[in-house]
C-alpha cells in the first residue's frame, strides 16, 4: 500500500536521487532495486530542492512523498499563488510506474489544493513525456496552450484543473 506523506528533512538524499532519474520517455523499469542510493547533494538543476522547507513548506505549499515498503518512491508538490497553485517535482520511481503511486500523490496535492481554498492547479510537462501528458489527461487536467523555442527538441504542454472543494 501507498503511504503519502509530508515531506521530512531526513527525505532530501533520497528525494534528489529521485529527482534525476529518468523521466522521459518509457521509464517504467520494474527491475530497478527499490532502495536508492541517497544523494550527497541537491542536484544542480533544481535549485529548489536544495532546501524543500524553505522552497515550498515556509511558502504556503506541500511537498509530499509517496512510500511503498518502506522505501521512497515518489514526489510531488504544490506552490500557491494567489488562488491557483503549481504542481511540481512530480516524480515516480521508475521501478513503482503505472502501480497507482502518482495518482495517489496527484490526489493527496488536489486535497491540500482544496484545503488551501484554491480554485485551481497548473502544470506543465512536455511532448517528450508521453506517457506524463496520458497520465494528467486521465486524472481530468485539461491542455490549455503550448510553447517551443528553436533550442528546444520537445515543446511544453500546460495543463489545468479546477480544485472542487
Amino acid at each position: 500500500m501507498v503511504i503519502i506523506r509530508q515531506f521530512q528533512d531526513t527525505d532530501a538524499p533520497l528525494v534528489w536521487t529521485l529527482s534525476t532519474l529518468p523521466n522521459i520517455g518509457v521509464t517504467a523499469d520494474p527491475s530497478m532495486p527499490l532502495a536508492l542510493e541517497p544523494a550527497s547533494a541537491p542536484p544542480a538543476a533544481f535549485d529548489d530542492l536544495a532546501d524543500i522547507r524553505a522552497s515550498y513548506t515556509d511558502a504556503g505549499g506541500h511537498f509530499l512523498v509517496a512510500e511503498l515498503h518502506g522505501h521512497l518512491v515518489g514526489t510531488a508538490a504544490i506552490l500557491p499563488d494567489d488562488d491557483r497553485a503549481e504542481v511540481l517535482r512530480v516524480r515516480v520511481h521508475p521501478a513503482t510506474r503505472r502501480q497507482g503511486v502518482g495518482r495517489a500523490l496527484m490526489t493527496a496535492l488536489e486535497t491540500r489544493a482544496a484545503a488551501l481554498g484554491l480554485r485551481e492547479l497548473v502544470l506543465d510537462t512536455a511532448t517528450n513525456q508521453p506517457e506524463a501528458i496520458a497520465f494528467y489527461q486521465r486524472l481530468g487536467y485539461r491542455e490549455t496552450g503550448r510553447e517551443t523555442r528553436p533550442d528546444w527538441s520537445w515543446t511544453l504542454v500546460y495543463f489545468t484543473k479546477p480544485v472542487h472543494p
